[in-house]
């Protein structure tokens, strides 16, 4: 499959209609990653480094500067998205006690 096959398919499944992104959620979630994420924050602080400096270095791999730089602010907007929502689900943790 080509690389706008694979983006039109991924555009496609964020247009559909919420009990359809439900199904999709759940379906990502019985599929192990929250055993994957489970795993990677309970690895020690100089193993977290380790792995997240290697899946950096092969992300990069035979890859141009420009394309390194996009890859790199999605990745970077993808934290900043993760790091929000956990900010605001403490400030309503915060609020409820």
């Amino acid at each position: 499959m080509d690389k706008d096959k694979v983006f039109e398919n991924i555009v496609k499944k964020l247009n559909i209609d919420e009990d359809s992104n439900k199904t999709i959620i759940e379906s990502v979630s019985s599929s192990g990653y929250k055993s994957l994420i489970s795993y990677i924050v309970s690895l020690p602080p100089k193993q977290f480094i380790l792995l997240s400096t290697l899946i950096g270095i092969l992300l990069i791999d035979k890859v141009d500067a420009k394309d390194q730089i996009i890859l790199g602010k999605f990745i970077s907007n993808i934290s900043q998205t993760i790091l929000t929502a956990a900010a605001q689900e403490k400030i309503n943790i915060k609020k409820d006690k």
